[in-house]
């Protein structure tokens, strides 16, 4: 998505952040509200140790130093790439997106027309749940399941007739047989010519993406009706259905999610409704897939902790001890529940009630602990040979996660493996080895083939905050701190200290946007030097270098040591760097002339040492 500066400042200038970052936080005011301090959701915090900046519209974390403006709070909030972002933005500030490439254009266009058409389906199916007669047993079988009407209400739950064409004939003044098939609605008949809808006699539970917007369906068999498929079945995969990307359940756990840190998936979306109803507000459900990376990324963006709970049967644990495999380089607290055995999540709420699921998924123990129980249980640990084939299950599951290799977390898992295998830590690691050696020609895969693009790439960490900086950082950094002070100051100091100037690959990045903005003849305020950036970390070191300048109260140095109307402390950093320059022109020119030996005798180069050094001491 191409998108003009101008359309960007536009978006952030209609999305206040205090009104934004208080959607989903407590803000406490600070200062008459001239900033405010919330609880960070990005790390364990129970002391606010965030901060939101209303005069630049920004905020920082001062423990975990997240930080950035409103597209960084909602690309890290809500898991979207920086394209979504901005729609997501403009169509809450109530925004047309400006015109597009035509291919972009007509996929845009495309999509919107699925969702809309999926949006009118769900209504269709929703009213014909609560008010049709042939919704008789649909009602019925509901009931006995024990949702209430509210229930059915916030999960918008829908009924489609037992008539092949019903879908068809309610759409055809507004949407197209193409757009109705897109949409997975209804599919080709195999026998004759013609379409049949694809959900006949079935209870509908709708499936929304996490902007709220119906994405898809998944169907249940009414009991004692006529089988057609299996139990339950879930529409295919379409332009905006993606199964290893959405969550069943995610819009309406959110705040459930926010308010404990962690987050509970279940199998199923009934079992998943089951537990909302029985005030479990935190638990979304899988479709028809596996947890994939893709989910847990999604999830990692509002939970600490996520929770996989299983039936209790062999299936379950099965699946269990599957998922861990996929899943255990992932940097989250990822536990593991399997309920007592024939229990799913809803027969458990209704035989033992919420305070002791709850108990439960308290004590779920951590994703490598389950693994290893699992292998104990199925091998044991009675013989030198099940020792052996537990020691090596375990290794081939660490050696398959290459994410885990040479973490903290790995060594963790390895320091608490090893006691309990009866080994030493340093026999583990040597076998860890030998494993990862062995299959290195074909490495065992942890990550599911992706169709598309995962919505988030994994950014370059920029470090500059958050290690010691070096003199040449500080250097930089100073000048930097007055530039987004005082960014008037730009033109001046683009005229002395040019980019490559700079030493630091990232702070040279920061000051090229700045002189960038100054080229197009605008002054580069904090906003609008950060509105040129997508990269949430580069953001994050720009807020971290304006909160410095703050805490050195660099406004009040500038103006208070001034000589003329000329800042000393700005003539004084701009003269540091060009000396700095200077004595790394020096530097290479001797080295050069030394190694080449251009004409020049030693003597002469002495003198031009001893000139140089001059020059140093007067300074």
């Amino acid at each position: 998505m191409d998108l003009s500066s101008d359309f960007k400042e536009l978006v952030r200038s209609r999305t206040e952040i205090v009104s934004l970052i208080g959607e989903s936080t407590t803000l406490i005011p600070e200062r008459g509200g001239a900033e405010y301090k919330c609880l960070c959701p990005f790390h364990e915090d129970t002391n606010p140790s965030m901060r939101v900046y209303p005069d630049r519209q920004s905020f920082r974390c001062w423990v975990c130093d997240e930080g950035g403006d409103v597209f960084t709070w909602v690309m890290k909030r809500e898991a979207l790439s920086f394209p979504e972002t901005i729609r997501f933005l403009a169509e809450r500030a109530h925004l047309e997106m400006p015109e597009q490439s035509k291919h972009q254009s007509e996929q845009f266009a495309r999509k919107e027309e699925l969702h809309a058409v999926l949006k009118w389906a769900e209504l269709q199916f929703h009213e014909c749940f609560l008010k049709s007669t042939e919704a008789k047993d649909a009602r019925d079988y509901i009931s006995r399941r024990g949702y209430n009407q509210q229930t059915v209400d916030e999960f918008r739950l829908g009924y489609h007739p037992e008539d092949w064409d019903w879908l068809q004939r309610k759409a055809k003044t507004q949407f197209s047989i193409d757009a109705l098939q897109q949409s997975q609605l209804i599919r080709k008949q195999d026998d004759r010519p013609g379409y049949s809808d694809y959900f006949v006699d079935r209870v509908l539970f709708p499936i929304h993406d996490e902007r709220k917007r119906t994405v898809a369906f998944g169907g249940r068999l009414i009991p004692g009706h006529k089988e057609r498929g299996g139990k339950y079945f879930n529409s295919k995969e379409s332009p905006v259905f993606h199964k290893s990307r959405v969550l069943y359940g995610l819009p309406n756990a959110r705040d459930g999610i926010r308010d404990t840190k962690s987050v509970l998936v279940v199998e199923g979306y009934a079992d998943c409704v089951a537990c909302h109803q029985f005030g479990v507000r935190n638990v979304v459900a899988t479709l028809g897939t596996a947890l994939t990376e893709l989910h847990c990324n999604r999830l990692k963006a509002f939970a600490q902790k996520v929770v996989m709970v299983y039936d209790g049967d062999a299936a379950g644990q099965n699946a269990a001890a599957k998922a861990v495999g996929m899943l255990i380089g992932q940097s989250v607290d990822l536990r593991v529940l399997t309920l007592p055995e024939g229990a799913d999540p809803d027969d458990y709420l209704k035989t033992n009630g919420t305070k002791a699921f709850q108990a439960l998924v308290d004590k779920a123990p951590e994703a490598w602990e389950f693994r290893f129980n699992y292998e104990v249980k199925k091998y044991g640990l009675d013989s030198i040979n099940s020792r052996e084939t537990v020691v090596t299950e375990m290794l081939q599951l660490l050696a398959g996660a290459s994410d885990l290799q040479g973490t903290t977390r790995e060594d963790i898992i390895l320091t608490r493996l090893a006691p309990r295998l009866q080994l030493t830590e340093g026999a583990i690691r040597n076998q860890l080895q030998r494993i990862r050696s062995a299959s290195r020609p074909q490495q065992f895969q942890t990550k599911p083939v992706q169709e598309e693009q995962p919505v988030i790439e994994q950014e370059e960490r920029i470090e500059v905050h958050r290690r010691p900086l070096t003199k040449d950082d500080r250097m930089e950094c100073e000048l930097l701190e007055i530039l987004l002070t005082e960014p008037e100051r730009a033109e001046q100091a683009r005229q002395e200290i040019g980019v490559d100037d700079f030493l630091n690959p990232h702070l040279r990045e920061l000051l090229q946007i700045v002189y960038d903005v100054v080229e197009l003849g605008e002054v580069p305020s904090f906003e609008r030097v950060t509105l040129e950036m997508e990269r949430n970390e580069l953001k994050g070191m720009t807020v971290w270098l304006a909160d410095q300048a703050r805490e050195k109260g660099i406004e009040h140095k500038l103006r208070e040591n001034s000589d003329g109307g000329a800042s000393i402390l700005f003539r004084q950093v701009i003269d540091v760097l060009k000396w700095r320059r200077e004595v790394l022109s020096h530097k290479a020119d001797f080295q050069k002339q030394a190694m080449s030996g251009e004409g020049n005798d030693a003597l002469s180069m002495l003198q031009k040492a001893a000139a140089f050094h001059r020059k140093r001491v007067q300074r």
